[in-house]
């Protein structure tokens, strides 16, 4: 890896120079990468030269320094030998190691170190069999199933991942891991590429779960099947209840643009127009406004509509003049019918 860092000057006249770069954990460094960071990893040295221009025309003096990137702490992780006198703190210091291998494994693989990650998970997994067998009270065996499914599901296991899922819900419906084993088992269907299956676990999980925080995540992952389904219809109920419901959450924006999508695609052209409308004037400040504007005068304009289509492809261009959606805007006030309201609405000025 190479950059070049430009280093400013602390006080006027004062010779002193200084600057700072982030270091980027990387195992394999993209020379000249550009992002104002050094890639390196655990153990690497840096070279470091500062280009000292002298005052002389032609003369140029390089000095170099090393340092080396700080390799860390590194623990190992053991069972306790001794016996424990309470069963249950023996119990839990295996999850906690278990669970410590999860996250040394996920920390390892963002790192690109495949090996080790993997070494990790083996570690954790056995960790989990074991107590398994050394513990076989039911109490233990949700949590067990449920690492154990989150480890097959990291592994793209899909099979294991849900087969442990579905062992915590058909024999545990009760415990607080139940709604999360539902929606991680719907997850591993989705990412294995069985959608059908997998909007059968989403369902039942926003049946029989009704007010879990999960339900948010349930109603857009619903929502998207539907909608890639292009089955519209559905789509826009699901999208239009997920605002009803939960109109304060983070993505309340995103599906309330997705509502109005749904009904353009289904060509209710004023129901669309209604929707997009409805998000201008709720979501002013979110990214997605210019688009709004946009598409309600797109709405209005295939409703035949052509003064509020006019109208709206105006208030994109004027509101969000450096937008995307303003370019399209300004192309379609070129169109013919487009025109002919502009030469309208100006000789009712006039008059």
């Amino acid at each position: 890896e190479k950059e070049s860092i430009t280093l400013t000057e602390t006080l006027t006249h004062s010779g002193l120079f200084t600057g700072s770069f982030p270091l980027v954990a990387r195992n394999n460094p993209r020379p000249y990468s550009g992002d104002g960071g050094i890639e390196c990893f655990f153990g690497d040295s840096l070279s470091v030269i500062y280009r000292d221009q002298s005052t002389s025309e032609n003369e140029i003096m390089d000095r170099q320094d090393k340092v080396s990137i700080a390799i860390g702490t590194d623990g190992l992780l053991a069972a306790f030998s001794k016996v424990f006198e309470d069963i249950d703190l023996a119990a839990q210091t295996r999850f906690h190691i278990a669970e410590s291998y999860f996250e040394l494994f996920k920390s390892q693989k963002k790192l690109e170190r495949i090996e080790q990650a993997e070494e990790n998970l083996l570690h954790g997994r056995r960790v989990l069999l074991e107590l398994a067998e050394d513990f076989p009270e039911e109490k233990y065996i949700a949590r067990v199933n449920y690492l154990l499914g989150q480890f097959a599901q990291e592994q793209e296991d899909w099979k294991v991942a849900i087969e442990s899922y579905r062992e915590i819900i058909r024999r545990f419906p009760d415990h607080a891991l139940a709604p999360d084993a539902q929606y991680k088992m719907a997850q591993c269907y989705e990412e294995s590429g069985d959608f059908d299956q997998a909007l059968e676990e989403y369902v039942a999980m926003a049946a029989i779960h009704p007010d879990n925080p999960l339900i948010p995540k349930v109603m857009i992952r619903i929502n998207e099947y539907y909608y890639l389904k292009e089955n519209f219809l559905v789509a826009a109920r699901v999208s239009g209840k997920f605002i009803e419901r939960f109109p304060e959450h983070e993505l309340a924006s995103r599906m309330a643009f997705r509502w109005g999508q749904c009904h353009y695609k289904q060509q209710t052209y004023g129901d669309a127009a209604e929707r997009f409308v409805d998000f201008a004037k709720r979501y002013p400040d979110d990214a997605l406004c210019a688009e709004a504007l946009f598409w309600a005068g797109e709405s209005y304009r295939m409703g035949k509509d052509v003064p509020m289509a006019f109208r709206y492809y105006n208030r994109c261009r004027w509101d969000y003049p450096e937008s995307e959606a303003a370019k399209f805007a300004r192309g379609r006030l070129a169109l013919p019918e487009m025109l002919a309201q502009f030469e309208r609405e100006a000789d009712l000025e006039e008059e």
